[in-house]
């Protein structure tokens, strides 16, 4: 099949923490910069380089900060070849070419670490966002203006995360309390993107199953073990477009728990695991939808439409038609027995009844049984 080869991997947005990223002076994008630099195409290739090496050129490259969280070894081995593909399809592969290590993107950076904690910084993100917005709310002169207004947060090499948010709680007026809480370990260097007290509270202690609880009467952050087991109410925005989509993919990997859903949002009652799947699922068909504007040759199986009817088919079934149809599926390790398990099960098609590009029809058909599913141009992969 002509052209570039286009990859798509919708799996494992967990995505650094014990922030490992060199000292050179480079312009950080944010926000919408952000966003736009993750989607901006690039190709990659990389064959026994440490990841410490490797997220430092990322970031030196395109402005995007990619942070490694203190549980993930910096002198872990990265190969990868990923053709010509967007920047965030990138550091997905990147972060999976690491056992057990995953990616997830906030409003300022990328954080890769263990797949299994770092989903859980955005839910953390917003939940002292809502505490923050009780604090803007409090009489004038209650709350000191740095509080909340951000700062720009930068230490040295051997720096103690103890030390750096005592430092920047005092910076700010705010009394820090259980400090005792936070473990002796030595960080590297880092600069990060201006943010408030409580949101650099959360990357440093996320990193040692701890978060921050903000006080409702007064500039008072409070260290707590990370209670997990506690049901959150959250409201995430999502354009109307992806809601079939994330639906889908949502009902065959929770059927038990109920999305409530609102012009352009949705509300979920969950602990902080399910919230974090919640967001990791979110980001995985974000990028989807985003990649399947991309430009692709005409035959790309990205942007060809597909859509199903049926009842109570398994994987194996659908992989059996898909490649009677000519249409290459691969599976990694299909001859394992966990795998032939899991294409045993019975796959869920209400995401996939009206027609949709592959960049999107795939995640969302596989992804309620499998972590990676990669969409390219001539075939497509999927894998635990």
């Amino acid at each position: 099949m002509a052209g570039f080869v286009w990859r798509l991997l919708v799996a494992v947005l967990w995505l650094p923490a014990a922030v490992v990223v060199g000292d050179e002076p480079v312009r950080l994008v944010t926000g919408s910069a952000l966003q736009k630099a993750l989607a901006t195409s690039a190709a990659w290739s990389a064959d026994g380089v440490t990841l410490r090496s490797q997220l430092q050129t990322v970031r030196e490259q395109s402005g995007i900060l990619v942070l490694r969280d203190r549980r993930t070894d910096p002198r872990a081995t990265v190969t990868v070849d990923t053709g010509f593909v967007p920047r965030g399809v990138i550091l997905q592969q990147i972060a999976a070419a690491v056992p057990d290590c995953g990616a997830v993107v906030t409003d300022g950076y990328v954080l890769v670490g263990p797949a299994d904690r770092i989903g859980r910084l955005p839910v953390l993100l917003k939940v002292v966002g809502e505490q923050e917005n009780v604090w803007k709310k409090l009489p004038a002169g209650r709350l000191p203006r740095k509080a909340v207004s951000g700062l720009q947060p930068e230490w040295s090499v051997g720096a103690e995360p103890r030390e750096i948010l005592e430092r920047f709680a005092a910076e700010c007026g705010i009394e820090l309390e259980r400090a005792e809480l936070v473990p002796h370990d030595v960080w590297d260097a880092v600069r990060l993107p201006r943010q408030s007290f409580a949101e650099l509270a959360c990357l440093v202690l996320l990193q040692f199953d701890l978060q921050p609880v903000l006080s409702a009467d007064g500039p008072r952050v409070r260290i707590e073990p990370l209670d997990a087991a506690r049901v959150l109410e959250l409201k995430y925005s999502l354009p109307p477009k992806q809601k079939e989509a994330l639906q889908g993919v949502w009902q065959q990997r929770h059927p038990e728990v109920v999305l409530r859903w609102s012009a352009g949002s949705v509300i979920l009652s969950a602990g902080l695991d399910l919230q974090a799947d919640f967001v990791r699922l979110q980001q995985q068909v974000s990028l989807a939808a985003g990649q399947a504007t991309s430009a692709v040759p005409g035959d790309s199986l990205r942007t060809r439409q597909f859509q199903l009817q049926g009842e109570r088919v398994t994987v194996e079934y659908l992989l059996q038609e898909f490649r009677r149809n000519r249409i290459v599926i691969e599976v990694e390790g299909e001859g394992e027995p966990e795998v032939q398990r899991l294409l045993k099960a019975v796959v869920d098609l209400s995401a996939v009844r009206t027609k949709q590009p592959g960049a999107t029809f795939f995640p969302a058909l596989f992804g309620g049984h499998f972590r990676v599913v990669e969409v390219l141009d001539d075939r497509v992969r999927i894998g635990r």
